[in-house]
């Protein structure tokens, strides 16, 4: 499963830009690109384990601490 693009834009509003772990300064329009400033909305649970696509499921994060999940790639 996917967020929708409404959860997408509202979880960025929330994080203000910013990545929610590391609060590096991202660019909206990286999103889904690798290196510096790109950005991947990221479950906190998984769909797998019983996580959902809503908002206070999501969280902003920076390419570099995204790739750092374990559930990256996956």
């Amino acid at each position: 499963m996917a967020f929708s693009l409404s959860v997408v834009e509202d979880a960025w509003k929330q994080a203000g830009g910013k990545c929610e772990r590391c609060k590096k300064q991202l660019s909206k329009e990286n999103r889904g690109r690798e290196g510096r400033g790109c950005w991947e909305a990221h479950h906190k649970t998984s769909v797998a384990a019983g996580g959902s696509d809503t908002l206070s499921n999501c969280e902003i994060l920076c390419f570099d601490c995204h790739s750092g999940t374990r559930t990256f790639g996956g």
